[in-house]
């Protein structure tokens, strides 16, 4: 489940689906940074300012129909905003980018997650935490729907071949869905979101109408 909670916190899925809830009053303004200087860094408050920018894109009051969500914002989100999103044994979750390209960054307790045989099949013996990255497109799939095409895996920082990829995905809590890749990962979209997309090292949302 960790690729899925963390493209589902990204896009801030479970906080649409959820409503109110999960968008709570927030006075401070995004872009705050790590102690005054340079890039903004994850935190509890970047989270809720971000959930609340893509609330105001859905609700049509940001004043404009893109948003543009940087690194900082969604590792923001998917630490601090969504308890329970992500699985026992997944640890210091990041999400980032390589140009058009997503990367989702976890360590991962290889005791939380029984069903990863390829993983043994490439290391060996295994230490007990494993640094998992992964590196994909985010492509267009339906109405309402995007997916991340799982182009890399590394493990450690060791690529893995890419015969692996689809039973990792399994592994890891890929749900399936008709026509999609096997080895490609599916992003429901909130309502009032129509595309997602990677391009210039953010992840730009853009809203209906």
């Amino acid at each position: 489940m960790i690729v899925g909670g963390l493209l589902l916190t990204g896009v801030a899925y479970a906080g649409f689906r959820y409503g109110d809830e999960v968008f709570p009053v927030v006075e401070r303004l995004l872009g705050r940074e790590g102690e005054g200087y340079g890039e903004p860094v994850p935190s509890p408050d970047l989270a809720e300012a971000t959930l609340e920018r893509v609330e105001a894109l859905r609700s049509g009051t940001l004043g404009q129909d893109r948003l543009l969500l940087g690194s900082a914002e969604l590792s923001s989100v998917v630490r601090y905003s969504l308890p329970g999103i992500l699985p026992a044994g997944v640890d210091e979750p990041t999400v980032g980018f390589r140009g058009d390209d997503l990367l989702l960054t976890a360590r991962v307790a290889v005791g939380s997650f029984p069903n990863l045989p390829a993983l043994d099949e490439v290391m060996g013996l295994l230490p007990d935490t494993v640094l998992i990255e992964m590196r994909g497109a985010v492509l267009p799939f339906g109405p309402h729907l995007a997916a991340l095409h799982v182009e890399r895996v590394e493990a450690s920082r060791i690529p893995l071949p890419g015969r692996m990829v689809p039973g990792i995905l399994a592994a890891l809590g890929r749900s399936d869905r008709e026509g999609l890749p096997s080895d490609a990962m599916l992003i429901p979209l909130p309502e009032g979101i129509r595309a997602a997309y990677v391009e210039g090292n953010h992840l730009i949302l853009v809203a209906e109408g």
